[in-house]
């Protein structure tokens, strides 16, 4: 926090915030640029994100692609650390699902599993408790109704091995009976998936990543962690704003199996960025994470290239639960097979956007592509609060997208 403190108050006193941003390759054309960035220098000025970084495409060309601030990983009061620029490698936290969804989706297409096959048939060691009853489609969808950590499993050490023993879930019952009620589960169904492709495939998560998207797309980065040598290039974590709600830190201690401040800290730990974490570690940069995402756009085609079927991605996204009041939560939400699915009224993409599917990562990273605007979207960010009034600049942002998409048509 005294670090915190210092940052907060070097973003004050500098008058000129632009001189902290960077700017990658863009083709704006007639979408407004320039606005919409106003608007995200604003946010930075709160203090509340040490580095965002913020990617958009627009009918498949780069309209947008800038970071500021910095990677915090040598902090000073003279010195914050370095720049961050569009090189800059980001976790995506939680939006980290949607990547793992299409892997394991990338497998159903093969042919080598299907979305009403039973979880146990391919993991007999939790055949117990109503655990029997759980299909692939209700890890993927949030219907599972185990989403929560068994209390007695030790997180950190599973960190420290590499990836999280899906063994430890031996004992969980369903909340619910399975496919009934959605209940986000930030980590157990996609440790279960994780174990669910390597024993079909015979290769970890990462592997399968690396083959079936990242090699023909082209991709450098994107993937479960980084290299030693690239871990220079990670923007570090940082808890900002008001102190957690105590209804929200029970929630995450419960979900993810600690308190959410330890969390943070420990994403910026070296084992962290090395182990294999489905739900939570993929990193790379906003342009790389924002074309993933232009790929589903694009029907599992980039650039010429197709690594997915247009009936994968359209499945996916349109098989979704009813919405209601998450379990976990308690939002209104609405999920795909993996995806987080857009709104109307409630959505984690901006108002009216209906249709749009992504996903949001802690606290305030969002990715997402929204069919009718031919949108892909990538807004990344360090900073890590629950509670703060700067977060409604946050929002303005994202709907300044929508809107910003609606005057370049």
């Amino acid at each position: 926090m005294a670090f915190l403190d210092r940052f907060q108050r070097l973003v004050t006193r500098h008058d000129d915030a632009l001189s902290f941003a960077r700017v990658g390759d863009e083709d704006p054309g007639r979408f407004p640029t320039e606005s919409v960035w106003a608007d995200v220098v604003k946010l930075y000025e709160t203090g509340l994100h040490p580095a965002i970084g913020l990617c958009v495409l627009h009918r498949g060309r780069p309209v947008l692609n800038r970071t500021i601030g910095h990677l915090l990983n040598r902090p000073s009061d003279e010195d914050v650390g370095d720049v961050a620029t569009p090189d800059t490698l980001f976790s995506m936290f939680s939006a980290s699902k949607i990547v793992s969804a299409m892997v394991v989706h990338s497998i159903i297409e093969q042919g080598l599993l299907g979305l009403d096959d039973r979880m146990v048939d391919y993991l007999p060691e939790l055949a117990t408790r109503g655990k029997e009853a759980i299909r692939i489609r209700h890890l993927l969808n949030h219907t599972a109704g185990i989403p929560n950590m068994p209390r007695e499993m030790n997180i950190e050490a599973a960190i420290d091995a590499g990836k999280l023993d899906f063994r430890a879930f031996r004992d969980l019952r369903p909340t619910h009976p399975p496919g009934t009620f959605a209940a986000y589960a930030p980590m157990t169904g996609w440790v279960l998936l994780a174990e669910v492709v390597e024993r079909i495939t015979g290769h970890d998560l990462g592997t399968e990543l690396q083959s079936r998207f990242l090699d023909p797309l082209g991709f450098e980065h994107l993937s479960y962690g980084v290299s030693e040598e690239d871990s220079p290039r990670v923007a570090r974590h940082a808890m900002t704003g008001l102190p957690v709600p105590s209804v929200m830190s029970n929630i995450f201690a419960r979900s993810i199996g600690m308190p959410l401040d330890r969390a943070v800290e420990l994403s910026n730990s070296r084992k962290f960025m090395s182990a294999i974490l489905p739900s939570v570690n993929v990193t790379g940069t906003t342009l790389e994470m924002t074309r993933f995402m232009q790929m589903l756009l694009g029907g599992g085609t980039l650039d010429g290239n197709q690594v997915m079927l247009p009936q994968t991605i359209r499945r996916a996204t349109t098989e979704v639960t009813k919405r209601q009041f998450d379990g976990t939560f308690g939002f209104p939400m609405r999920y795909g097979l993996g995806p987080m699915m857009g709104g109307t009224r409630f959505s984690l993409f901006g108002l009216g956007t209906r249709g749009a599917y992504g996903h949001l990562g802690l606290s305030a990273v969002v990715v997402y592509a929204d069919p009718r605007r031919k949108l892909a979207v990538s807004f990344l960010n360090t900073g890590k609060t629950m509670a703060a009034p700067g977060m409604l600049q946050w929002a303005w942002c994202l709907q300044k997208i929508i809107h910003a998409a609606g005057v370049a048509r």
